[in-house]
């Protein structure tokens, strides 16, 4: 197979190509996906090299189990993203951790409240930026598996309804529900987490404040 024809093949074609004895064109199938499933995966794992290890194990099971993919059942998107999903079920079940929950207002997305952390964005901000995304990140991981797998397919990366009902096996309503009642339920954790960090600065500052004037005293 030719660099200069990758770009133009369908993900099942590459898939054939794969099957046929080329395993390069499996390659371009990571590249075209291995961003999005370690976003899905970053929605519900913390530590980014938990997220590295359990993107690195999905593009091997796919790899493995490459025959079993029946593009008339479905896209290999489809296909992947439900191999990711048992990826992380499985080791959250290892690990015997719970997902914390976090939300988005009504008319809020993910991208927005995501932030810009791109070399082309203000380096100044950077830390900031990377904070945002991490608390927006750990709320997320609170929600219900469904509605946390809803939110993370649609807004990291990009799936419209009708594909994340496949890829859930759920009715189109209720994944428009799961995403509604998402955003909701985020949005009411990421105030929650803002007031409590506000109140541990005014509690440190009390007792600094408190500090000094016992200074002033002596």
């Amino acid at each position: 197979m030719t660099v200069q024809s990758v770009p133009d093949l369908t993900d099942e074609r590459l898939v054939q190509a794969v099957l046929d004895g080329d395993r390069d064109a499996f390659g371009e199938l990571v590249e075209r996906y291995k961003r999005g499933i370690a976003s899905f995966i970053g929605a519900s794992v913390r530590q980014p090299s938990d997220v590295a290890d359990l993107t690195q194990e999905t593009f091997l099971r796919a790899y493995a189990h490459l025959a079993t993919f029946n593009a008339d059942l479905g896209r290999f998107s489809t296909w992947v993203y439900h191999i990711a999903r048992n990826v992380v079920r499985t080791f959250l079940g290892r690990s015997q951790r719970r997902p914390a929950v976090a939300g988005l207002g009504e008319d809020q997305t993910l991208e927005n409240a995501l932030a810009d952390i791109s070399r082309e964005a203000d380096p100044a901000g950077g830390v900031l930026r990377a904070e945002a995304e991490a608390e927006v990140r750990a709320a997320l991981a609170e929600l219900p598996e469904r509605t946390r797998t809803v939110l993370a397919l649609r807004f990291y990366d990009n799936m419209d309804y009708q594909t994340i009902s496949s890829t859930m096996g759920l009715s189109l309503g209720n994944v428009k529900t799961l995403i509604h009642r998402g955003k909701l339920a985020l949005a009411h954790k990421l105030r929650e987490r803002e007031a409590v960090a506000e109140g541990n600065c005014a509690t440190r500052m009390f007792r600094v404040v408190g500090g000094l004037g016992e200074l002033q005293l002596v």
